[in-house]
């Protein structure tokens, strides 16, 4: 089974922030440490507590693959992925390959034009046939092609236009407006049994 966290970081004040960052991992500190946005380095700590959670542990070590995509040392049989978006950070692990992508709509996005670079035949066929429905709908192929790339461990040095999400439909799920109305959570996994968990940040740490 896959299990999605998600916390929810609009709440946090700088005691939430302070709290998590002491308890947060030396790697992601230095990491932290490095954004300029106040943000992102909440978002980066927030996703050591998920971390945390999901290995029931403070001991653990970030390995990258050679696309960049992050694993834990010495941990066989866990994997994991994450991505935030405005006020969501989501964390995916099972004991199978996963890739995960949230995205909050933003309706200044030049869609055409991210399409016709990213997207293939069908997949812009889809989203512009409802024209009730053309932002969720490209949030929809949008999120699940990042989810399918970061599952099969290529991040977007693969060519997004080499494959469609139809076509690899057995293992990408769209949950569409979740967990929130104005955002799309994807993810990408050979095991069809997933939970969904939301939390707020103050409950993290």
């Amino acid at each position: 089974m896959i299990r999605i966290l998600c916390a929810d970081i609009s709440s946090a004040d700088g005691r939430t922030y302070g709290r998590l960052y002491e308890s947060a991992s030396d790697e992601r500190k230095r990491k932290a440490d490095r954004y300029r946005r106040y943000e992102d380095q909440l978002r980066c700590v927030t996703a050591d507590a998920l971390l945390k959670i999901a290995l029931n542990t403070d001991d653990f070590q970030i390995e990258k693959n050679k696309y960049g995509k992050p694993y834990i040392k010495n941990r066989e049989g866990f994997y994991y992925n994450l991505s935030h978006s405005g006020q969501y950070v989501a964390l995916a692990f099972g004991n199978t390959e996963v890739g995960i992508d949230i995205q909050k709509h933003d309706t200044a996005t030049n869609m055409r034009m991210i399409a016709d670079i990213c997207f293939a035949r069908d997949e812009k066929e889809y989203v512009w046939q409802n024209g009730k429905r053309t932002v969720e709908r490209f949030y929809e192929i949008w999120t699940g092609k990042e989810s399918y790339l970061k599952y099969v461990g290529k991040g977007l040095s693969g060519d997004m236009r080499s494959f469609s999400v139809f076509g690899q439909g057995s293992k990408i799920r769209c949950l569409q407006n979740t967990p929130d109305d104005g955002y799309t959570l994807s993810f990408c996994s050979a095991d069809k049994e997933y939970t969904l968990e939301l939390s707020d940040i103050r409950q993290l740490g």
